[in-house]
């Protein structure tokens, strides 16, 4: 997974007592200078890692990373 950012995180697995793991990451960015973190937690989700997909999401949507424009009509 690349980040277009230097950050700082740590991913986790936590046994959830019913034998399914919750997954959850937390980070914050940037790592020198940091303005925003963010925590990330799946119940039943797995492994940490895959938390860490959302955070980066996130954290590219918030610095202006994300250069996709949705247009068009919501269709109830």
């Amino acid at each position: 997974m690349i980040f277009r950012l230097k950050l700082h995180g740590k991913t986790g697995t936590a046994t959830s007592g019913n034998g399914s793991d919750n997954a959850w990451f937390v980070g914050f960015a940037p790592y020198d200078n940091p303005e925003i973190a963010v925590v990330v937690m799946v119940e039943h989700g797995g492994h940490g890692y895959f938390t860490a997909h959302a955070v980066k999401g996130i954290m590219e949507e918030y610095f202006g990373f994300n250069k996709q424009v949705v247009s068009g009509d919501i269709i109830d």
